[in-house]
This record gives C-alpha cells, structure tokens and sequence, in this order.
C-alpha cells in the first residue's frame, strides 16, 4: 500500500514539473530575462509571508490521520475545522501585508527597472491575492492525504499542476506581462480551490462543522508550534537565496541562477513526493502501536529513496550541461552547469534527511527536526549571504552544499537510536552504502559515454537514454525485492489503460 500511495503521490507532481521545466524558456522568451527574475522574485517574496504560517496542515495530517485510524469522527471534524478557520484568517491576513509593503519592497529591496515597476507593482498586488486562496487550497489538500487516498489528491494536482504551467507560459507569450502570468496564476488556483470543495464531498467525509474543543486545538497548536520551526527553516532553504542574489546581484543574475537550480530542484521535488506518504502511515501506525513495522518501513524506505535521489541526481549531473544548452541556449552553460552541479550535490545530501525527519515528526518528535532545520536555515542564510558578496552566483551556491554537508552529519548522527527506529550503522550498511554504490558504479560507467556524444540535441537524447536505462536495469536488479517489483508492475499495468483511454 505504501509504494502504491507514493507512486500516486508521484504521478501527481511528475508531469507538472515537466511541463513546467518545458516552460521556462518559453516564459524567458515573453518576459525577457529581467521580467523572469522578477517574477521569481515576486513568487519568493509571497513564499516568505508563509512564515506566518504555523505549520498546522502538517500537524493536521498528523491528528487527521490518527483520529481516522482510531474511527474517531468527532476529533477529526474538531481537527478540521480549527485549520481551515485558521488558514482562512491566515491567508486574509498576509494578503493584506503583501498589499500594503509591496510597493516599499519594490522599491527599497529590489532592483527592478523604471520600464517593468508599474507591471512588477500590480504583479504583486495580485500576488496578494493569490496568497489568500492558496492558504486555504493547501489545507484543503492535507485532508485525502491524512486518509492515505493520494490515488484522488494526485489527479487533481497533475491536471491543476500543468494547467497553472501552461497558462502562464501562453500568457507570457501573448504579452501578458509580470502582472498577467500571476494573474493566471492565482485564476488556476481558485479553480483548484473549487475542486478540492468538490472531491471532499465526493469521498463523503464527516465533516459537520463544529467548534474544536480545548484538548484538541491545543494538540494540534503545540504538535503544529515544534513543526512551524521546520517549515520556517524550509522556506528560508528555499528562498532565501534567490533573494540575496536578486539583491545582491540583480534579476538578470537571478535569472541565470534560477534556471539550473529550478531544474535540479523540481526534478529531486518528485522523489520527495515519493517519501511524503511515509508521514501519515507512521502517524498511523504509532497511533495502533506497531513499533516493528515502523523499524521496517523506515529501512525499506530509505533503501529505496536513497537510490532513487542519486540515479535522479546523477542524471542531472550527467546531463545538466547538454541539457542546459538546448533547454535554455548555450550561454547559460558558462555560469549555469557549475551552478548546476553544486546545488544537485548539495540536494542530494540534504534528501538524506528527509525520511528521518518525516518519521521523527510522525513519532511526535517535531522538536528536535525543528531545531536542526532552523539552525540550518540560518547557518545556509549567513553563508549564502557571504558566498554570493564574494563569488556570485557561484558562491550562493557552493555555500548551500557546505552549510548542507555539516547540518546533515549532525542531524543523521543525532536521530537515528534516539527518535528515528534503527541505529546510524545499520541504516548505512543496509541502505545508504548499497544505494550508493550500486548508483555511483552505473554512473561512473556513464561518464565516457557523456564525454564523446556532441553538445547538441540527438547527443542529450542518447545520452539521457543510455543513462536513464542503466540505472533503471541497476535498481530493478540489485535494489528492489521480488514483492516491490510486482506492485511496480501492477502500478504500470494500471496507468496504461488509463492513458490509452
């Protein structure tokens, strides 16, 4: 049921993330380099005000998936409705700071041309808005993913997941400008607002309103407190970087950085997809107490998505500089395939933290990943801000992959035998050392390949073809058991049918 639900949960951002790497040139192509930066720019500033956010959807997955394994309808209704009244308060009252220092932010903090200020100010203000909507749409999400149904929460989010990419990329290129593709943006996200109403209904969930009494509001707010640090921690990972380049550096800059970490970023976004369904089921099984299955999923789990993020990681960086050429022109390749290869080994370490800080948090343990994960954010703040004021763009990112090798040492020495079931030794020698070598000896095999194939088209397409099959013949035979290959043939059997209709 596990693998089942991640590769659901995978599907449902997989196409997204291509249609929305297709897009970016496209998108570079109607708004111009600087107009690209900007609304980056825009997007992390929005990203920033969900410091307001306490972090109560991922407490609310946590009860949610509790209280429904218990068959406990009351609490779960409790639970509900005390985050979605607190998203609503929380998406009025950031769309409303959003409006009110948009203007102050353009002007003091960005710096953004005479030519783009008017378009990048009514970007924003929609930006506000846009806000507002998502608050209350990601919660809305938490609920079929707390019941473990990401079979229908993915179908949404791939169809709203394209749908968001491509509108944006034709209104760029129609002229739309800064101001029109947030504008779609936030016109696709009151759509999916409207579905999610729709599919809540449909799964016939008991959802009467009611007030939450203290005993649960105050579970939730303390559980979700501990959590906020890792969320906080989250967005200062992953936007604080691109607004000390754009300040530091300008949009134009920004622009060039932005690309190849997009790429690398969005790619290792659907392996995550894979480890989030752990979160709910170690909820669940803590709720029954079943402490063996829990030391067992961890190690599965970890065994599989360690290969899987250094096969993905090392296509990236095998690739990345073909890639990088055709995506978006051979002069991004100067600046951006270092860029590239530094923030793909950079998130390559730090997803070697994901699966204990999802059990840890599912265990009840927000605390101690809240801490690491906010030490982290600062530390990766502090050495980004120095990297990017001596080396630019190469230093913003040969920082993140310092600041990211010590935090995670730490943080991996620390859990495992204390909060994480299974000991540091055991996890490196039955999953982390296998996955590595078994990836690293297919990759390394790889290389003479990349060096005489030509930088062009028909060169990425064979090399990213010999490459892709390698490490797939490589995990199917020495990392994935007899019983994980019959359910990811099942899962296959099941999606053809479904795309032939």
């Amino acid at each position: 049921m596990l693998l089942r639900n991640s590769l659901w949960h995978l599907s449902g951002s997989a196409l997204p993330a291509l249609v929305a790497l297709a897009t970016v040139p496209l998108m570079i192509h109607g708004l111009g380099l600087e107009g690209f930066g900007v609304v980056t720019l825009i997007t992390s500033v929005v990203g920033y005000f969900g410091v307001l956010d306490a972090n109560l959807s991922a407490g609310s997955i946590k009860f949610l998936a509790e209280h429904h394994a218990r068959q406990d309808h009351r609490r779960f209704s409790e639970t509900f409705w005390f985050g979605a009244g607190f998203y609503s308060l929380l998406g009025m009252v950031g769309g409303l700071l959003l409006l009110i220092f948009a203007e102050y932010l353009l002007d003091h903090l960005f710096k953004v041309s005479a030519t783009l200020h008017a378009d990048a100010l009514l970007g924003m203000q929609i930006a506000a808005l846009g806000f507002a909507l998502l608050q209350i749409q990601n919660y809305l999400l938490v609920v079929p993913q707390a019941l473990q149904r990401f079979d229908r929460s993915a179908s949404g989010e791939a169809f709203f997941g394209v749908l968001v990419n491509l509108v944006s990329a034709v209104v760029a290129l129609r002229g739309g400008g800064i101001s029109g593709v947030l504008g779609a943006r936030v016109l696709v996200s009151l759509l999916n607002l409207l579905w999610l109403v729709w599919l809540m209904r449909q799964l016939a969930i008991p959802l009467q309103p009611c007030l939450p009494r203290a005993e649960v509001w105050r579970a939730l707010a303390n559980f979700s407190a501990h959590s906020w640090l890792s969320r906080t921690a989250s967005m200062l990972h992953q936007y604080a970087d691109k607004l000390i380049v754009g300040a530091l550096a300008g949009p134009v800059a920004l622009a060039i950085y932005t690309v190849p970490s997009q790429l690398a970023t969005r790619i290792l976004g659907l392996t995550y997809r894979l480890s989030a369904v752990v979160y709910p089921r170690v909820s669940a099984l803590a709720a029954t107490g079943e402490q063996h299955q829990l030391r067992v999923l961890y190690l599965d789990a970890t065994r599989i998505l360690t290969y899987l993020n250094c096969a993905v990681l090392g296509m990236i960086a095998i690739t990345g500089e073909h890639f990088l050429s055709e995506w978006v022109g051979p002069e991004f390749v100067a600046l951006g395939y270092p860029v590239l290869l530094l923030v793909t080994l950079g998130l390559l370490i730090d997803s070697l933290t994901t699966l204990p800080s999802l059990v840890n948090d599912g265990l009840g343990h927000p605390k101690i990943s809240g801490r690491f994960a906010i030490a982290r954010g600062l530390l990766g703040v502090a050495m980004v801000w120095v990297g990017t004021s001596q080396y630019g763009i190469i230093g913003a990112a040969g920082a993140h992959l310092l600041c990211s090798i010590l935090m995670t040492l730490l943080f991996l020495i620390y859990v495992h035998g204390r909060t994480v079931p299974a000991s540091l030794q055991e996890t490196l020698r039955l999953c982390w050392a296998p996955s590595a070598y078994i990836c690293g000896t297919a990759l390394l095999l790889m290389l003479p390949i990349r060096w005489v194939l030509p930088i062009s088209l028909s060169g990425l397409i064979w090399l990213a073809s010999i490459s892709g099959i390698t490490l797939l013949l490589a995990g199917w035979f020495f990392i994935a058991r007899m019983d994980e290959r019959a359910v990811l043939l099942s899962f296959t059997r099941r999606l053809i049918p479904r795309a032939s209709r």
